[in-house]
Protein backbone atom coordinates (compact mmCIF):
# COMPACT_ATOMS: atom_id res chain seq x y z
CA UNK A 1 0.00 0.00 0.00
CA UNK A 2 1.30 3.68 -0.68
CA UNK A 3 2.38 5.95 1.84
CA UNK A 4 -1.27 8.12 1.09
CA UNK A 5 -3.02 5.45 0.78
CA UNK A 6 -2.10 4.44 3.72
CA UNK A 7 -2.75 7.72 5.16
CA UNK A 8 -6.04 7.25 4.08
CA UNK A 9 -7.06 4.03 5.85
CA UNK A 10 -5.74 5.32 8.97
CA UNK A 11 -7.54 8.52 8.70
CA UNK A 12 -11.29 6.24 7.86
CA UNK A 13 -10.35 4.16 10.75
CA UNK A 14 -9.89 7.22 13.15
CA UNK A 15 -12.97 8.89 11.99
CA UNK A 16 -14.75 6.06 12.44
CA UNK A 17 -14.47 5.76 16.14
CA UNK A 18 -16.96 6.48 18.60
CA UNK A 19 -16.10 10.42 19.91
CA UNK A 20 -18.33 9.40 23.14
CA UNK A 21 -15.15 8.05 24.24
CA UNK A 22 -13.04 11.26 23.84
CA UNK A 23 -14.01 12.67 26.99
CA UNK A 24 -12.92 9.87 28.43
CA UNK A 25 -9.31 9.23 26.68
CA UNK A 26 -9.00 12.93 28.00
CA UNK A 27 -9.38 12.37 31.32
CA UNK A 28 -7.31 8.60 31.58
CA UNK A 29 -4.70 9.91 29.09
CA UNK A 30 -2.91 12.79 31.53
CA UNK A 31 -2.56 10.45 34.26
CA UNK A 32 -0.32 8.06 32.08
CA UNK A 33 2.57 10.67 32.87
CA UNK A 34 2.03 12.14 35.72
CA UNK A 35 0.66 9.90 38.30
CA UNK A 36 -1.67 12.55 40.26
CA UNK A 37 -2.19 14.73 37.43
CA UNK A 38 -6.64 15.90 37.60
CA UNK A 39 -9.32 14.88 35.54
CA UNK A 40 -11.61 17.69 35.47
CA UNK A 41 -14.33 15.57 37.85
CA UNK A 42 -11.26 15.02 40.34
CA UNK A 43 -10.86 17.95 43.31
CA UNK A 44 -7.43 16.20 44.54
CA UNK A 45 -5.30 13.13 44.55
CA UNK A 46 -2.75 11.82 46.95
CA UNK A 47 -0.26 8.60 46.27
CA UNK A 48 2.93 7.11 46.59
CA UNK A 49 5.38 5.42 43.51
CA UNK A 50 8.37 3.36 44.08
CA UNK A 51 10.93 3.94 41.45
CA UNK A 52 13.80 1.60 40.89
CA UNK A 53 16.57 2.31 38.23
CA UNK A 54 19.73 0.48 37.27
CA UNK A 55 22.94 2.28 35.43
CA UNK A 56 23.91 -0.01 32.43
CA UNK A 57 26.29 2.96 30.99
CA UNK A 58 26.95 6.78 30.65
CA UNK A 59 27.77 9.18 27.69
CA UNK A 60 30.78 11.53 27.52
CA UNK A 61 31.54 14.83 26.64
CA UNK A 62 31.32 13.83 22.81
CA UNK A 63 27.95 12.12 23.49
CA UNK A 64 29.82 8.88 22.48
CA UNK A 65 27.88 5.39 24.78
CA UNK A 66 30.02 3.47 27.12
CA UNK A 67 29.22 0.37 29.78
CA UNK A 68 29.68 1.84 33.32
CA UNK A 69 29.56 0.96 36.73
CA UNK A 70 27.50 -0.88 38.47
CA UNK A 71 24.74 1.48 40.38
CA UNK A 72 20.94 1.46 41.43
CA UNK A 73 18.68 3.94 42.99
CA UNK A 74 15.58 3.76 44.61
CA UNK A 75 13.34 6.33 45.43
CA UNK A 76 10.13 6.67 47.02
CA UNK A 77 7.75 9.60 45.95
CA UNK A 78 4.65 11.05 48.19
CA UNK A 79 2.84 13.11 45.52
CA UNK A 80 -0.25 15.05 46.05
CA UNK A 81 -2.46 17.51 43.66
CA UNK A 82 -5.10 19.52 44.43
CA UNK A 83 -7.86 21.66 41.88
CA UNK A 84 -7.71 25.42 42.70
CA UNK A 85 -9.54 26.53 40.36
CA UNK A 86 -11.59 25.04 37.72
CA UNK A 87 -9.30 25.02 35.53
CA UNK A 88 -6.07 25.82 37.46
CA UNK A 89 -4.15 22.55 39.75
CA UNK A 90 -1.53 22.63 42.15
CA UNK A 91 0.99 19.61 43.41
CA UNK A 92 4.04 18.86 45.50
CA UNK A 93 6.31 16.22 45.54
CA UNK A 94 8.55 15.04 48.27
CA UNK A 95 11.22 12.46 47.13
CA UNK A 96 13.67 9.90 49.83
CA UNK A 97 15.99 8.80 47.49
CA UNK A 98 18.33 5.95 47.67
CA UNK A 99 21.47 4.81 46.09
CA UNK A 100 23.78 1.69 45.87
CA UNK A 101 26.93 1.87 44.10
CA UNK A 102 29.50 -1.35 43.38
CA UNK A 103 32.89 -0.63 42.00
CA UNK A 104 34.66 -4.01 42.22
CA UNK A 105 34.39 -5.58 46.07
CA UNK A 106 33.98 -2.71 47.14
CA UNK A 107 30.46 -0.87 47.59
CA UNK A 108 29.00 1.95 49.05
CA UNK A 109 25.13 3.34 49.82
CA UNK A 110 23.64 6.37 51.18
CA UNK A 111 20.06 7.62 51.59
CA UNK A 112 17.88 11.05 52.39
CA UNK A 113 15.53 13.37 51.61
CA UNK A 114 15.79 14.46 47.73
CA UNK A 115 14.69 17.59 46.16
CA UNK A 116 11.09 18.85 47.24
CA UNK A 117 8.98 20.21 43.89
CA UNK A 118 5.76 22.29 43.84
CA UNK A 119 4.17 21.91 40.17
CA UNK A 120 0.90 24.42 38.82
CA UNK A 121 -1.21 23.57 35.55
CA UNK A 122 -3.69 25.51 34.21
CA UNK A 123 -5.87 24.72 31.03
CA UNK A 124 -7.10 27.10 28.66
CA UNK A 125 -8.73 24.49 26.68
CA UNK A 126 -9.39 21.48 27.65
CA UNK A 127 -8.73 18.48 24.58
CA UNK A 128 -12.30 17.40 24.76
CA UNK A 129 -13.50 20.57 24.03
CA UNK A 130 -12.07 21.35 21.19
CA UNK A 131 -12.86 19.87 17.89
CA UNK A 132 -10.10 20.27 15.54
CA UNK A 133 -7.33 22.16 17.39
CA UNK A 134 -5.06 20.40 20.74
CA UNK A 135 -6.05 21.73 24.18
CA UNK A 136 -3.91 23.96 25.79
CA UNK A 137 -1.89 24.12 29.08
CA UNK A 138 0.78 26.75 30.77
CA UNK A 139 3.14 24.77 33.26
CA UNK A 140 5.56 25.60 35.99
CA UNK A 141 7.21 24.42 38.76
CA UNK A 142 9.67 25.00 41.23
CA UNK A 143 12.13 22.94 42.91
CA UNK A 144 13.83 23.24 46.49
CA UNK A 145 17.45 22.16 47.03
CA UNK A 146 16.05 20.22 50.30
CA UNK A 147 18.52 17.30 49.30
CA UNK A 148 22.08 16.97 49.65
CA UNK A 149 24.06 17.50 46.52
CA UNK A 150 27.48 15.69 45.60
CA UNK A 151 30.68 17.20 47.20
CA UNK A 152 28.52 18.83 49.99
CA UNK A 153 29.42 16.93 52.65
CA UNK A 154 28.71 13.48 50.71
CA UNK A 155 30.70 10.23 51.17
CA UNK A 156 33.04 10.29 48.66
CA UNK A 157 31.63 7.53 46.12
CA UNK A 158 29.00 10.19 46.44
CA UNK A 159 25.87 7.65 46.87
CA UNK A 160 24.58 9.73 49.85
CA UNK A 161 23.64 12.99 47.59
CA UNK A 162 20.05 13.31 46.83
CA UNK A 163 19.35 16.60 45.50
CA UNK A 164 21.40 18.93 42.85
CA UNK A 165 22.08 21.85 45.16
CA UNK A 166 20.10 24.43 43.55
CA UNK A 167 16.89 26.36 42.99
CA UNK A 168 15.13 25.45 39.93
CA UNK A 169 12.46 27.07 38.44
CA UNK A 170 10.44 25.57 34.97
CA UNK A 171 7.81 27.20 33.11
CA UNK A 172 6.54 25.57 29.65
CA UNK A 173 3.68 24.48 27.54
CA UNK A 174 1.10 21.26 27.15
CA UNK A 175 -0.85 20.36 24.00
CA UNK A 176 -3.30 17.51 23.93
CA UNK A 177 -5.21 16.03 20.98
CA UNK A 178 -7.55 13.04 21.56
CA UNK A 179 -9.81 11.03 18.96
CA UNK A 180 -12.08 8.52 20.26
CA UNK A 181 -9.64 6.71 22.25
CA UNK A 182 -6.43 7.40 21.28
CA UNK A 183 -4.53 10.29 23.32
CA UNK A 184 -1.65 12.50 22.60
CA UNK A 185 0.13 14.81 24.46
CA UNK A 186 3.43 17.17 23.55
CA UNK A 187 5.09 18.67 26.98
CA UNK A 188 7.99 21.34 26.81
CA UNK A 189 9.56 23.44 29.65
CA UNK A 190 12.63 25.56 30.27
CA UNK A 191 14.41 25.79 33.30
CA UNK A 192 16.50 28.01 34.97
CA UNK A 193 18.90 26.75 37.77
CA UNK A 194 20.31 29.14 40.52
CA UNK A 195 24.30 29.15 40.98
CA UNK A 196 26.12 26.77 42.96
CA UNK A 197 28.88 27.66 45.01
CA UNK A 198 31.31 24.61 46.21
CA UNK A 199 34.91 24.99 47.82
CA UNK A 200 34.77 28.76 47.11
CA UNK A 201 34.33 28.15 43.30
CA UNK A 202 30.74 29.26 42.07
CA UNK A 203 29.28 27.43 38.87
CA UNK A 204 26.49 28.86 36.65
CA UNK A 205 24.19 26.96 34.61
CA UNK A 206 22.61 27.92 31.43
CA UNK A 207 18.92 27.40 30.84
CA UNK A 208 17.42 23.42 29.97
CA UNK A 209 15.41 22.67 27.53
CA UNK A 210 13.26 19.49 28.38
CA UNK A 211 10.21 17.97 25.76
CA UNK A 212 7.94 14.87 25.99
CA UNK A 213 5.71 12.98 23.46
CA UNK A 214 3.13 10.59 24.56
CA UNK A 215 0.95 8.36 22.10
CA UNK A 216 -1.62 6.28 23.97
CA UNK A 217 -4.67 4.48 24.18
CA UNK A 218 -7.32 4.57 26.70
CA UNK A 219 -10.12 1.99 26.56
CA UNK A 220 -13.61 1.70 27.71
CA UNK A 221 -12.77 0.44 31.27
CA UNK A 222 -10.63 3.56 31.35
CA UNK A 223 -7.56 1.74 31.59
CA UNK A 224 -4.53 2.97 29.56
CA UNK A 225 -1.79 2.54 27.44
CA UNK A 226 1.15 4.78 26.12
CA UNK A 227 4.06 4.72 24.78
CA UNK A 228 7.03 8.24 25.07
CA UNK A 229 9.80 9.88 24.83
CA UNK A 230 11.63 12.21 26.65
CA UNK A 231 14.65 14.73 25.42
CA UNK A 232 16.58 17.00 27.98
CA UNK A 233 19.32 19.29 26.28
CA UNK A 234 21.50 21.63 28.60
CA UNK A 235 24.46 23.90 27.60
CA UNK A 236 27.92 24.58 28.92
CA UNK A 237 28.35 25.44 32.41
CA UNK A 238 30.11 28.33 33.43
CA UNK A 239 33.03 28.59 36.86
CA UNK A 240 33.43 31.61 37.88
CA UNK A 241 32.13 33.15 34.73
CA UNK A 242 34.51 31.52 32.42
CA UNK A 243 33.03 28.82 30.12
CA UNK A 244 33.46 25.49 30.55
CA UNK A 245 33.65 23.64 27.33
CA UNK A 246 32.34 19.66 27.01
CA UNK A 247 30.27 20.38 30.25
CA UNK A 248 26.86 20.01 28.12
CA UNK A 249 24.03 17.95 29.21
CA UNK A 250 21.85 15.46 26.99
CA UNK A 251 19.64 12.72 27.62
CA UNK A 252 16.78 10.81 25.59
CA UNK A 253 14.66 8.25 27.20
CA UNK A 254 11.71 6.00 25.92
CA UNK A 255 9.13 4.08 28.01
CA UNK A 256 5.84 2.42 27.92
CA UNK A 257 3.46 3.56 30.64
CA UNK A 258 -0.07 1.85 31.94
CA UNK A 259 -2.44 3.02 33.68
CA UNK A 260 -5.24 0.94 35.73
CA UNK A 261 -8.27 1.82 37.42
CA UNK A 262 -9.69 0.76 40.77
CA UNK A 263 -12.78 1.18 41.55
CA UNK A 264 -13.63 4.48 41.47
CA UNK A 265 -11.48 6.11 44.03
CA UNK A 266 -8.05 4.07 43.22
CA UNK A 267 -5.76 3.96 40.18
CA UNK A 268 -2.33 2.12 40.00
CA UNK A 269 0.09 3.09 37.38
CA UNK A 270 3.14 1.75 36.13
CA UNK A 271 5.97 2.67 33.66
CA UNK A 272 8.80 0.62 32.12
CA UNK A 273 11.53 2.78 30.43
CA UNK A 274 15.61 3.07 29.47
CA UNK A 275 17.79 5.61 28.58
CA UNK A 276 19.29 4.90 25.24
CA UNK A 277 22.15 3.95 24.69
CA UNK A 278 22.91 5.61 21.39
CA UNK A 279 25.78 7.55 20.62
CA UNK A 280 24.61 11.67 20.40
CA UNK A 281 21.38 10.90 22.33
CA UNK A 282 23.03 11.56 25.40
CA UNK A 283 26.35 13.77 26.67
CA UNK A 284 27.72 14.02 29.87
CA UNK A 285 24.93 11.86 31.26
CA UNK A 286 24.66 8.17 32.81
CA UNK A 287 22.28 5.90 31.29
CA UNK A 288 19.92 3.97 33.09
CA UNK A 289 16.61 1.61 32.73
CA UNK A 290 14.05 0.92 35.38
CA UNK A 291 10.22 0.76 36.38
CA UNK A 292 7.98 2.95 38.52
CA UNK A 293 4.73 1.94 40.41
CA UNK A 294 2.35 4.73 41.80
CA UNK A 295 -0.76 3.85 43.53
CA UNK A 296 -2.95 7.04 43.85
CA UNK A 297 -6.08 7.68 46.09
CA UNK A 298 -9.01 10.21 44.09
CA UNK A 299 -11.07 12.59 46.06
CA UNK A 300 -14.10 13.71 44.09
Amino acid sequence: MSRSAAALALAAVMLAWPAAAAAQACCAGGALVNPTRLAPYEDAAAGLQLRARGMHGSFDAGGRYTSARQEQELEQDLAASVRVTRRGQAGVLVPFVQTRRVEGDASSAGAGLGDVGLTGRYDFALASETLYWPGFALLASVVFPTGQAAGSGTNPAGTDATGTGTLNGSLGVSLEKIHGPLYFALDAWLTLSGDRTVAGFTTAFPPQVTAVGVAGYVFESEAAVALYVSFLDRGNTTLDDVTQPGTELRLTTAGVSGLLPIGELWRLQGTLFADLPIDSLGRNEQASAGLSVALVHLFL
